[in-house]
């Protein structure tokens, strides 16, 4: 069982953005353009969880809650030690080119963080060379 440092944000879409387009920007233009500084800083994993209205009706129907996340995204980021994150954020190329890139699609006003850490308990398996296994 591994313990590492969790990043999670809890996002909302910028105003007048769908769900669609907001996938297509994040995914076509926005992590491309983060994956670079991700990478030389040693972020282990980078995740977009998209709160799909079509799926609402699946969190309805098992009931696991009383209420419905009021969020529109969530992005993870993971890593070994939090001072990774905290060098890949004051770098001044990630700020200058990545940073005001938010304001395209979220609203940072309503958007939520938190840190911990995470314990995987289910992991998918890895061969000798770190590519998962089918």
């Amino acid at each position: 069982m591994s313990t590492e440092i969790c990043i999670t944000i809890t996002g909302i879409r910028k105003p007048g953005l769908n769900e669609a387009d907001f996938h297509e920007y994040i995914t076509q233009h926005h992590a491309p353009l983060a994956l670079p500084f991700l990478h030389k800083y040693g972020i282990k994993e980078y995740n977009l969880i998209d709160n799909f209205s079509s799926c609402q009706p699946y969190a309805e129907e098992l009931q696991m809650s009383k209420k419905i996340a009021d969020y529109d995204y969530v992005v993870q980021f993971v890593m070994a030690d939090i001072h990774d994150f905290k060098r890949l954020w004051e770098d001044e190329e990630f700020r200058k080119n990545v940073k005001p890139d938010h304001r395209h699609f979220a609203d940072e006003t309503r958007s939520g963080i938190s840190i911990g850490y995470r314990t995987r308990f289910i992991a998918p398996e890895s061969n000798e060379l770190g590519q998962l296994k089918n």
